[in-house]
């Protein structure tokens, strides 16, 4: 069974081209999405991915209706292909079931791997500047050195791990890293610091 896939951005409201040609190109059903090609939720691509099955075809007018970027369109040939699914593209004459197809196949997966490393890089530096600007970097810690210092000393007061969970609304995991991490790094003898502090 062919089945044709449409999108169009929010700014162009006309998919009559792309949905004609699919019923010229034989699709017996389609599925239109309104959606810039970044954005992540599609309902129409998701319901349409989930029907087809091993023989089918996916015809699009060009490949960039499909995937949101390289990345993104190679993992969905990649998915459609162990399904048994063929895509063909109107515009660009490409047929997976073809060897042109599979060979395109070939040269996206490194295209994709570029841009996979690509990304890491522009991560990494950006983190290494953040770091260099003296951006804090990771999960806002959820409590004040105040707040641990008294959970420190209800601790050392006989309450369990569990009681003082349920107390301050965490994990016991929590509770026990914020004792112990006390403990490693030589706060102990400071409670009563810790309490004057709290108090």
């Amino acid at each position: 069974m062919n089945y044709g896939y449409a999108r169009v951005s929010t700014s162009e409201q006309n998919e009559g081209m792309q949905i004609d040609a699919l019923r010229s190109a034989g699709c017996t059903k389609i599925f239109t999405d309104k959606a810039s090609g970044a954005k992540t939720s599609r309902p129409a691509l998701d319901e349409m991915l989930s029907l087809l099955s091993e023989g089918d075809t996916l015809v699009i007018w060009k490949l960039d209706r499909l995937g949101r970027s390289t990345i993104h369109l190679f993992n969905l040939l990649e998915d459609l292909k162990a399904k048994g699914v063929a895509v063909r593209s109107i515009m660009e004459g490409i047929d997976t079931s073809g060897s042109l197809g599979r060979f395109l196949c070939t040269i996206l997966a490194g295209v994709a791997e570029l841009e996979r490393e690509n990304i890491k890089q522009r991560v990494t530096a950006g983190l290494e500047k953040a770091k260099k600007d003296g951006v804090k970097l990771g999960r806002k810690e959820k409590f004040s050195a105040k707040d641990k210092a008294l959970i420190r000393r209800l601790h050392t007061l006989g309450d369990s791990y569990t009681k003082l969970s349920r107390q301050f609304a965490c994990s016991r995991s929590t509770v026990w890293e914020i004792v112990n991490a006390a403990a490693k790094t030589g706060f102990q003898d400071d409670r009563q610091t810790d309490l004057e502090d709290v108090l």
